[in-house]
């Protein structure tokens, strides 16, 4: 049990409270079975240092992105590792019904293949960038999400270079639209997210609709609806956005939007901001 400041209230990140952090860790062949030195495996104090250390610097508002920071660190600790399992629990959750503890669970792997791919749900993507090398940062943030083997990408559509919304003085974006297939829940997908946006740079408290490293929202979820204080499925302003609804109508024409298909609604509507294919 450790102290901590998650979640997304901001009473939680001022005053903190305890968690409770459940891990299994599971080593490949190595041939223990011929040895009992503490070299040939992975130091259980070790991780708990390293666990202490990223509870005590991290300031995280989902507990699904707390556990995907924790198990990547410990996958890196050791090659040995190959899967991870943590769960994080809070005693006292501040909700009104009167539940002993939440929790969230996440898992990471080494080893190829996940079935959950096979029956798991459609999701479309929006992802963005406006500093540094926008294609770069894009194609790593890619790269992040696949790297999770219960993700895989099965569309990506063009570049996209579009001007800015809401904040107009500042540099224009890439953006792109992409549909994958995940046996991830929604929450636990948020949390990857918000992991890679937080391991690229992008950081809690930046200006809203600034300039940003990366940005990833998820725009629809399977067939699900979904309104929460941190996520709310469909997007609700996919149909305002000509940066979304563009690299969306070409991986995606049949999706529709008002009652209309995406590009007959993108006809109708006819917006006027920049949104160029790269």
């Amino acid at each position: 049990m450790l102290y901590g400041y998650h979640g997304v209230r901001d009473q939680e990140k001022k005053d903190g409270q305890y968690f409770i952090f459940n891990i299994c860790v599971y080593i490949g062949d190595t041939g223990l079975q011929e040895s009992d030195d503490l070299e040939d495996t992975i130091s259980y104090s070790e991780i708990i240092s390293r666990v202490r250390e990223i509870n005590e610097t991290r300031r995280c508002d989902l507990l699904e992105t707390l556990c995907r920071v924790i198990a990547g660190a410990i996958m890196d600790m050791s090659g040995l590792a190959e899967k991870v399992d943590v769960r994080i629990e809070k005693p006292d959750p501040p909700i009104d019904e009167k539940l002993g503890s939440v929790g969230v669970e996440y898992s990471s792997s080494r080893m190829g293949g996940y079935d959950g791919i096979k029956n798991g749900d459609t999701v479309f993507l929006s992802i963005g960038s406006n500093t540094g090398d926008r294609k770069a940062n894009i194609e790593k943030a890619l790269e992040s999400l696949e790297r999770d083997p219960r993700i895989q990408a099965v569309k990506i559509s063009s570049y996209y270079e579009t001007a800015p919304m809401y904040v107009e003085d500042q540099p224009d974006f890439y953006n792109i639209a992409v549909m994958l297939k995940t046996g991830l829940d929604p929450f636990s997908l948020l949390g990857l997210i918000k992991g890679i946006e937080h391991d690229m740079g992008r950081k809690a408290g930046q200006k809203r609709y600034g300039p940003r490293p990366i940005d990833i929202d998820i725009l629809y979820y399977g067939k699900r609806t979904i309104k929460s204080d941190i996520l709310e499925i469909p997007h609700p302003l996919i149909s305002k956005r000509k940066f979304v609804l563009m690299p969306l109508s070409e991986i995606a024409p049949d999706i529709e939007i008002e009652g209309m298909d995406i590009k007959s609604y993108l006809d109708k509507k006819n917006f006027t901001e920049k949104v160029k294919k790269v």
